[in-house]
């Protein structure tokens, strides 16, 4: 490698090249990018991300297994600078070989047994995406009968023809059959007439123009068969063609070549988070071979069967600090146990109703004007805060109109659950806001 050579820029990020490289093999001259921006998808100039290229490395042997082609090349550079027979210089400027190696592999190569042209190494075939299919235009093209389905789903598209069987407007030259320029001498010329006949012209010049645009855009995007063009998006997943509807309306700002490959990269980068995100989850649980996957999402699986299973024992698990809970538990396995020995059949205690979680009730309206005990009321009974307001002034107002206020007579007040009643009756009582009856 010269010096010229060495000193190659990346022309994305400005830094020296060294090996391994791309090298592009579509764009005129040589382009040669380095592996950092060629993993983000650089493009500039006239180079894009998709376009074909090769991998430059030179970590492989040439003449003898031992001895890599980088080092072939920096051996010569050395030689040509130290000269013949100063096997101690050149050896110190290899730094990983010896004199004696030096020596050896330079006269074995070289000098005694010199080849003449380098080895031949066969360029591998390597496509990691599919060739496009491409389609050529047929000399004969199918001609649908118009009662076929094919032929409605084409939008009554003759392919014989490459034209639609009803136009946009289609009767649009019906209205231009009336108009006459050649008036007969005798009748008098009327400039308004004459007017609006151009301007019907006008009109229907205009509509000719949006035939051929709608035609335009029709072919453009293959847009004839909407089946087929359906049939298409359906490769990609489910999760990515809800991205892929939002972005149909900027079609138009690109080509569909520019969109289908936008889409495409789209979509490769979907599955490499979706792949990323299991890698993760298998790392977080300890996985660190890729073998051992497979045996993980087996377990995996089977574990969160299990879990769909609800047992006594997992009540019981859950209820664990509830003191009512485990004594029905075991009040449950004593019957289960006594009738196994042959005694009467017993009614099995029922488990408790389990409590409902408090209500998040943070930023909902009313939620300001509460105090901090009042929050923890309205959460414990899953109260928003508004009715809490409308409760607490309903009852606060007919406490001070009799001087004080029945339990019986604030169910009558406010109608929801009786028990909700009770502790906001409570509640207030303890905050000093209404009175009970004396007695």
């Amino acid at each position: 490698m010269d010096d010229e050579e060495e000193e190659i820029s990346c022309p994305k990020c400005s830094l020296t090249l060294q090996t391994p490289y791309i090298l592009c093999k579509q764009c005129p001259g040589l382009v040669k990018i380095c592996t950092q921006c060629f993993s983000k998808g650089a493009e500039f100039g006239i180079h894009e991300n998709d376009h074909a290229y090769t991998i430059v490395r030179d970590d492989f042997p040439i003449f003898e297994n031992s001895w890599s082609a980088e080092e072939e090349v920096l051996l010569l550079k050395v030689m040509a600078d130290c000269g013949y027979g100063n096997w101690q210089d050149v050896a110190q400027r290899m730094r990983v070989r010896s004199k004696n190696e030096v020596e050896k592999h330079y006269n074995k190569v070289y000098i005694n047994q010199p080849h003449v042209e380098l080895p031949q190494f066969p360029e591998a075939d390597l496509q990691r995406f599919p060739c496009p299919v491409v389609y050529k235009l047929c000399d004969d093209p199918p001609r649908y009968p118009d009662s076929s389905q094919i032929f409605q789903l084409m939008g009554g598209y003759m392919a014989g023809r490459g034209d639609f069987n009803v136009e946009h407007d289609n009767f649009m030259e019906l209205e231009l059959r009336a108009i006459d320029f050649n008036e007969s001498p005798s009748q008098e010329k009327d400039y308004l007439e004459e007017r609006l006949k151009f301007e019907v012209l006008d009109v229907y010049q205009n509509c000719i123009s949006d035939r051929c645009w709608r035609k335009r855009i029709i072919r453009k995007y293959g847009l004839i068969n909407i089946r087929k063009h359906r049939l298409d998006h359906g490769m990609y997943p489910t999760k990515f063609k809800e991205l892929l509807d939002l972005l149909r309306p900027f079609t138009r700002l690109c080509n569909p070549e520019g969109f289908d490959k936008y889409t495409q990269a789209l979509n490769l980068q979907f599955e490499l988070k979706r792949s990323i995100h299991k890698l993760i989850e298998c790392r977080e649980n300890g996985i660190t071979k890729q073998r051992s996957i497979k045996i993980f999402k087996v377990l995996k699986s089977r574990r969160n069967e299990m879990k769909s299973r609800r047992h006594l024992l997992d009540d019981i698990l859950i209820h664990m600090k509830d003191e009512t809970s485990c004594q029905t538990w075991l009040q449950k396995q004593a019957v289960l146990e006594t009738m196994s020995k042959g005694a009467a059949n017993l009614p099995l205690p029922s488990a408790p109703r389990r409590s409902a979680p408090p209500m998040d009730i943070v930023g909902l309206p009313g939620y300001e004007r509460l105090s901090k005990k009042e929050r923890e009321l309205c959460a414990g009974v899953r109260l928003v805060p508004e009715a809490y307001l409308e409760f607490r002034e309903i009852l606060v107002g007919e406490c001070k109109r009799n001087g004080f206020l029945r339990l019986q007579q604030a169910r009558t007040l406010i109608k929801i659950d009786v028990n909700k009643t009770r502790k906001l009756y409570d509640f207030l009582v303890s905050q000093g806001l209404i009175t009970k009856e004396p007695g």
